[in-house]
């Protein structure tokens, strides 16, 4: 995590809150990231089952409606 101190800018410690503004900004950073990633690997997860239905030899209808895929990602994903 940064250590940025309110003094290294000029402000005075403890009366803009600057520090604890830049810890916030940091942490609300860093949960979005943690949040897409969790998101990128459920999107990459529900491929992974498509992919196997696929093989599986369902039809895209119904793989689009298990996964909530769009028939264009499936038929994608049947090509590769």
């Amino acid at each position: 995590m940064l250590n940025l101190k309110a003094e290294d800018y000029g402000f005075e410690p403890n009366v803009t809150g600057f520090e604890e503004a830049v810890k916030l900004a940091y942490l609300d950073g860093k949960r979005e990231g943690e949040l897409e990633a969790k998101q990128k690997a459920k999107r990459e997860s529900i491929k992974n089952i498509a992919k196997n239905l696929i093989e599986l030899g369902v039809s895209d209808e119904f793989i689009a409606k298990a996964t909530k895929l769009d028939l264009k990602t499936i038929q994608k994903l049947r090509k590769n």
